[in-house]
């Protein structure tokens, strides 16, 4: 009787940890400019999955174009672009096609992620096989896009101050701020430009895009070739370190590509 009891004791529990699996709650946490009305489809598409696994799927928005609490909460959460986190992670793996896909759930959709791996990702989370993704899992599961994009420079105004301007798809990716030498902005601004167009040619990753410390500043590099380096000067003319210039120029040329003339 006792082995019995037993067995069947082993039963249930075993028929716990299974519906235990079986209901895994998933939350989801976006922040996106939602202000700017750029990403709508997506808010859309996350309000589906809301609706569409009810009482399963949370989506929380925070909103980082409110100027307020939202941009408070996005900055102390250390992103620097658009990010969508499943269950707290914004780089997600999960079974998919008899293999394990890895992706970073980062700036606009069309890059980086589609809204079917979002889904799938809920999905795995769902069913307790979505595991968190290395930096390295992630770029090594990435696959080279061909990506249709108008580069063009011009020149722009921000907070009072002038630039030249590198733009992708109509959009202000790259802002050179126009101190010391007159025509040296809007120089810079044209071979950025034509790096930019010879990077787009072929195929391209996110992870192609980077920033690297050198003598004269920081680069940004696009698949390993040197497009446009942020100085002490151009830190001391926006008020930023040289580093982080360098690292809004990345971000602007990413939401640039996949934008596509918001």
């Amino acid at each position: 009787m006792r082995v019995g009891r037993i067995l069947a004791l082993g039963a249930l529990l075993s028929l716990g940890i299974w519906a235990n699996a079986a209901q895994q709650k998933v939350a989801i946490r976006a922040y996106i400019n939602v202000t700017s009305g750029c990403q709508a489809p997506t808010e859309a598409f996350l309000e589906g999955l809301q609706h569409k696994y009810a009482g399963k799927v949370s989506v929380e928005f925070i909103d980082f174009g409110d100027g307020g609490k939202g941009l408070a909460r996005w900055r102390q959460s250390g992103y620097h672009c658009m990010t969508i986190e499943v269950n707290g992670w914004d780089r997600v793996k999960f079974p998919y096609g008899g293999k394990t896909r890895a992706v970073a759930f980062r700036m606009p959709v069309g890059l980086h992620w589609t809204h079917d791996d979002l889904e799938h990702a809920v999905q795995a989370a769902l069913a307790g096989k979505l595991q968190q993704a290395s930096e390295g899992e992630v770029a090594t599961g990435e696959t080279s896009v061909q990506v249709r994009a108008q580069v063009t420079t011009g020149s722009a105004v921000a907070k009072g101050k002038r630039y030249a301007a590198v733009m992708i798809n109509g959009n202000n990716a790259v802002l050179i701020p126009e101190s010391g030498k007159v025509g040296n902005a809007s120089g810079r601004a044209e071979a950025a430009a034509a790096a930019l167009r010879k990077w787009l040619s072929g195929g391209v990753k996110p992870s192609d895009l980077v920033v690297a410390h050198a003598a004269e500043g920081w680069w940004v590099l696009a698949g390993g070739k040197r497009v446009v380096v942020a100085t002490a000067a151009d830190g001391k003319a926006t008020g930023m370190q040289p580093k982080a210039v360098a690292e809004a120029w990345v971000s602007g040329i990413r939401h640039g590509l996949v934008m596509k003339g918001h």
